[in-house]
């Protein structure tokens, strides 16, 4: 980008050798008589002309490849930062949000990475430079030219700042508008079943028509200041060719003069208006980049680590007085608890009693805020998180399904894997009846819940993980395929730890303990308790 600016920078100081050019042709070739020296002159404005138009060509390219780089990177370092989140941690984490800011507020914010602060220099020292030279050639007429021009710089920063908040809610707004397009067409099938489709729409419409008229008035105030500081900004050329026009006739400055310091001036004019169009950029940037550093700066759920790749076992694992709060909510509270390798437990609890909170502690998907957990006596995390993914897995409710075939969506966990592993995988898991090859749309619809779940099995099958957790994975069957998918989840256990967070009471019957979990406000002694259910030491789970 440094290069870029240079390159540019010397481009635009090309532009004021035309008019120097322009002087002394004038002066020497016409006045003077040198039909030589006008040939040479007008020699010279060309190559100017050409040299100024390549070297800015050049710069920009340097600087759009640099740009586009930049954005691509941001994005990436975005999604990665997304990922660490999590939607309970940060509301620009979730659903349509999570793809403005991947989407809009990057691409908006190729204002800074696409010139930015080093435009903004490069441009006032080009004005700079032609003020300067205009001064040396008719100090008087340039000083008089450019009196106006020091209320439209004014001007244009007062109105930058005026609207920078105006921008920021309409940024908000429009993050809003596509926020619920994006969220509206993921459940549309939600809309429709409820017959809400009217309503869906009408809503939208009321946060595109609130954002068209905050747009609206951001423009038509723009619009009022643009054109007043477009009038007074138009004063210097004409103050230039009076004052300077009066040096000609009083002989206190020649023709050549007159026109150089006039094409200065217009050029100064244009050289402002690229000023104010870069300063109300980097302010639009600004306030996107304001946006995206919330997310950036915003804390990971996982702390730093040892960054330990040798991960021996997990064993037994152990939670010492764990704490974890969510959106300013206590969900867990003093969590104690020890799985022995090879048990088979079931979490239970209502809706809101940390089930999958708990789970995304035992696999570090996140870290506790207090306490501890540890595998086999070491602390969790001592280890990198991307290891411990070969040893301990957690299935999510919901199976995530992508456009591919059915061996592309369980390969997808170990690229490595030969046809064969993902074969016997895809088979242990149940899904024999479906070909491999079967290809399947994004967030396809001709799946069972059941089926949706036995992919998600086939991926942890073909991991081979030594800890297996199931987040409610029968929440969406019924009796009968919940209990085809737990003696499946049995049958392919192979010894391996298994937890099931669940609120059916037909998990029970398959775990040799039950762990029961309490809502935040609920005391540990008011918790009924569950057949065979052993309450997690500590007093109180919530």
């Amino acid at each position: 980008m440094t290069i870029a600016t240079v390159v540019m920078f010397l481009g635009l100081l090309g532009n004021i050798a035309v008019p120097l050019l322009t002087r002394y042709a004038i002066d020497v070739g016409v006045l003077g008589g040198a039909t030589e020296t006008l040939l040479y002159t007008s020699l010279g404005v060309l190559l100017a002309g050409a040299a100024t138009t390549a070297l800015l060509h050049f710069g920009k390219r340097i600087r759009f490849s640099v740009a586009s780089r930049a954005v691509n990177d941001l994005r990436e370092d975005l999604f990665r930062k997304l990922i660490h989140l999590g939607p309970a941690d940060i509301a620009e984490a979730s659903g349509g949000r999570a793809l403005t800011r991947l989407v809009s507020d990057a691409v908006s914010v190729r204002g800074l990475t696409n010139g930015g602060l080093l435009e903004l220099l490069n441009q006032v020292l080009v004005t700079l430079a032609m003020l300067i030279t205009a001064i040396l050639i008719d100090a008087r007429t340039t000083l008089l030219a450019v009196i106006p021009m020091v209320f439209v710089i004014i001007g244009n920063f007062t109105v930058q700042l005026r609207l920078q908040k105006a921008f920021a809610e309409l940024k908000g707004q429009f993050t809003k508008l596509l926020s619920g397009v994006g969220e509206s067409l993921a459940n549309i099938n939600v809309v429709k079943s409820f017959g809400r489709e009217s309503d869906a729409s009408s809503r939208l419409d009321k946060v595109n028509q609130d954002h068209a008229r905050r747009d609206g008035r951001m423009k038509r105030t723009y619009s009022r200041w643009e054109a007043t500081l477009n009038v007074i900004g138009g004063l210097p050329t004409p103050i230039a060719l009076w004052a300077g026009g009066q040096g000609v006739l009083n002989g206190t400055s020649t023709v050549g003069d007159l026109v150089a310091v006039v094409a200065l001036v217009m050029m100064f004019q244009m050289s402002i208006h690229m000023l104010a169009m870069h300063t109300n950029g980097a302010f639009r940037s600004v306030v996107t980049a304001q946006r995206l550093l919330r997310i950036m700066d915003a804390p990971s759920v996982l702390t730093a680590h040892e960054g330990r790749t040798d991960v021996p076992s997990i064993g037994a694992i152990e939670l010492r007085d764990v704490t974890v709060d969510l959106a300013g909510r206590r969900v867990l509270d003093g969590v104690g608890l020890r799985v022995e390798p090879g048990a088979v437990v079931a979490l239970k609890g209502p809706t809101g009693s940390g089930k999958s909170t708990l789970l995304h502690v035992l696999a570090r998907l996140r870290d506790p805020d207090g306490g501890s957990v540890t595998y086999d006596g070491v602390d969790a995390r001592a280890y990198a998180p991307e290891s411990l993914r070969r040893h301990i897995v957690c299935l999510p409710q919901r199976q995530w399904v992508f456009e591919g075939t059915l061996a592309e969506n369980v390969r997808f966990v170990r690229p490595d894997a030969s046809d064969e592993k993902v074969a016997q995988a895809v088979t242990a898991a149940g899904l024999s009846h479906l070909p491999l090859d079967r290809r399947f749309g994004a967030s396809t619809l001709d799946l069972s819940a059941g089926e949706r779940q036995r992919i998600g099995l086939a991926r942890a099958l073909l991991v081979n993980p030594e800890v297996l957790l199931l987040d409610n994975p029968t929440a969406n069957l019924d009796a009968e395929t919940e209990a085809a998918l737990l003696e499946t989840v049995l049958r392919v256990r192979n010894g391996r730890t298994l937890i099931i967070a669940s609120q059916q009471p037909a998990v029970a019957r398959y775990v040799d303990r039950t762990i029961g979990l309490a809502l935040p406000d609920t005391p540990a002694k008011a918790l009924a308790p569950l057949a065979g259910a052993a309450v997690p030491e500590g007093g109180k789970a919530s």
